[in-house]
C-alpha cells in the first residue's frame, strides 16, 4: 500500500475465519475490511472442536471482535459450500447455535439482528464497490429485496430460517410474489 497506493481500495480478507485481535488493529487501522461465512460456522462448529480445539473452535468466525475493532463486515455463503441462504446466516450470528447439536459456539461472538443484516446488504455492497446504488432502500437505488412471511424484529432467531419468503424484488421487478400466485 505504500509503493502503489489507491485511494479507497476496499482490500477484504475473504474468509476470516480465525482473525486474532491484532490481525483485527491491523485490519481497522488501514480501512480494510473482511468478510465472514456465518453458515460454514453453522454447519462445521460440531465437528470443528476437534479438528482445532474447544477454544480455537469457539473464537472462530469472530463477528463480535471485529465489528467492535472497526472492521466493516461483510458475509456470504460461499456457495455451494453451503447453501446461499442469509436467514440462517442471521439466525447463526444471532444465536450462535451449530446445525447438529444446537449447541452454542462462541456466544462471545454473537451479534445483533440489525448487526448481522448489514453484513448482507450495507457492508457487503460497501465490499463490492456497489455503495452508491445498491446496500440499503433509498431513492435512486436499485430496489432488490424480500420480504418475509414474519416480524424480524419480534421473530425468535430460531425462526428465521423457516420465514417463508413471499416477495423478492430485483432491480424494482417483482420476480417472486406469492400473495398474487
Amino acid at each position: 500500500m505504500t509503493e502503489h497506493p489507491r485511494p479507497d481500495a476496499r482490500h477484504y480478507v475473504i474468509h476470516g475465519d480465525f482473525l486474532t485481535a491484532h490481525s483485527m488493529k491491523v485490519l481497522a487501522a488501514h480501512g480494510f475490511g473482511v468478510n465472514m461465512n456465518p453458515t460454514i460456522k453453522w454447519a462445521v462448529a460440531d465437528m470443528e472442536e476437534a479438528f482445532v480445539g474447544a477454544g480455537r473452535a469457539a473464537y472462530a468466525w469472530p463477528y463480535r471482535d471485529a465489528i467492535d475493532a472497526g472492521v466493516r463486515v461483510a458475509s456470504g455463503s460461499d456457495a455451494p459450500v453451503t447453501y446461499p441462504d442469509w436467514r440462517q446466516g442471521v439466525a447463526t450470528m444471532v444465536l450462535g447455535e451449530s446445525k447438529a447439536a444446537g449447541r452454542v459456539s462462541g456466544p462471545e461472538q454473537r451479534i445483533g439482528l440489525a448487526e448481522a443484516l448489514r453484513t448482507y446488504t450495507v457492508d457487503a455492497a460497501w465490499q463490492d464497490f456497489a455503495d452508491d446504488w445498491k446496500g440499503s432502500l433509498e431513492p435512486g437505488k436499485v430496489a432488490d429485496l424480500c420480504v418475509l412471511d414474519g416480524n424480524l424484529l419480534t421473530a425468535d432467531p430460531h425462526d428465521i430460517p423457516e420465514m417463508p419468503v413471499v416477495l423478492t424484488v430485483v432491480d424494482g421487478q417483482v420476480v417472486h410474489d406469492t400473495l398474487r400466485d
